[in-house]
């Protein structure tokens, strides 16, 4: 139960600062083992990157997998 809301608020914090710098549609992120793993739909290759680089910033996940997708 500890981990679920652990997890639960890693996913918001990652969620609260992702869509501060970058528009996401359909944004949502899981963690399993310490590996954060987003999802959701970007304008640009390099906002895509750009997720990742500030799901990396916010402290408790371990590793990050990027399954961002370009749609512009």
């Amino acid at each position: 139960m500890i981990a679920d809301s652990t997890s639960e608020n890693l996913c918001r914090r990652v969620q609260a600062s992702v869509e501060r710098v970058v528009e996401v549609k359909s944004f949502s992120c899981s963690v399993e083992n310490g590996k954060l793993t987003l999802r959701g739909q970007v304008n640009t290759r390099d906002d895509a990157l750009l997720c990742a680089v500030v799901a990396r910033s916010v402290p408790g996940g371990e590793s990050v997998v990027n399954e961002i997708t370009v749609i512009g």
